[in-house]
């Protein structure tokens, strides 16, 4: 699989459902989003597509795809067309909720600077889907209708990706000033993991875990093993 790389720069990625730009007609109907994918591979990484046509690009051969899911939680594989080129199959029906959720889990824990938006666990299907959806495009560099909110003691910036975000919180020496809303009404505590003691202040991935805005003492996230 030919990893997506993340969206650079202050330009818009045309290839991101909604970041085209609109070129409507004043009195007609607005162009309908492509249809997104997330896509669980054979070694349990999981990647989300803007599209079909995208996912099919990146993908190499039937079997790298373990499971392919829609926003609506239908299971998918990969098959060959009378060309022997690679297409999508017909749907298997829904995802077995308790396999996508504890893959989810285990894949954060094995490659968690991969994954570093830490939402509450998800105890439903729909909220496990969403979920997938929402975190994975933001750490893709998807460009929302809405920005992020940084909040470093009451000064507000508006940054608008994950990216971006980053850069602002790396040249804080003390993160717990700082809370971040993202563009799907969800609210975090930046935390910086550094991963030797003896790096400087500053150094080291930030995290984004979860925070409930109406308990500030609590946070939690579905890398907490339930407990939230």
């Amino acid at each position: 699989m030919k990893r997506i790389v993340i969206t650079k720069g202050t330009a818009p990625d045309e290839s991101v459902p909604g970041t085209a730009p609109d070129e409507s007609v004043p009195g007609t109907a607005p162009q309908p989003r492509p249809k997104d994918y997330v896509v669980v591979d054979d070694i349990g990484e999981f990647t989300y597509y803007p599209s079909e046509t995208a996912m099919l690009e990146d993908l190499e051969y039937v079997d790298e795809a373990a499971c392919i899911l829609d926003r609506a939680g239908h299971d998918y594989r990969l098959t060959l067309d009378k060309d022997r080129n690679l297409c999508l199959g017909p749907s298997l029906g829904p995802v077995e909720f308790g396999w996508l959720r504890q893959a989810w889990t285990s894949n954060q824990h094995r490659t968690p600077q991969a994954h570093r938006l830490h939402r509450f666990f998800p105890a439903t299907r729909e909220a496990l889907l969403t979920g997938l959806f929402e975190t994975l495009s933001l750490e893709r560099g998807t460009r929302e209708s809405d920005t992020w909110v940084l909040d470093v003691d009451g000064e507000e910036t508006r940054p608008a990706t994950l990216k971006e975000v980053d850069g602002f919180l790396a040249g804080l020496d003390h993160l717990e000033r700082a809370t971040v809303h993202d563009p799907f009404g969800h609210d975090y505590r930046p935390v910086r993991h550094a991963t030797h003691r003896f790096r400087a202040l500053g150094a080291g991935a930030i995290y984004y875990v979860e925070i409930d805005p109406h308990a500030p003492n609590r946070q939690a996230s579905s890398l907490d093993d339930g407990r939230s």
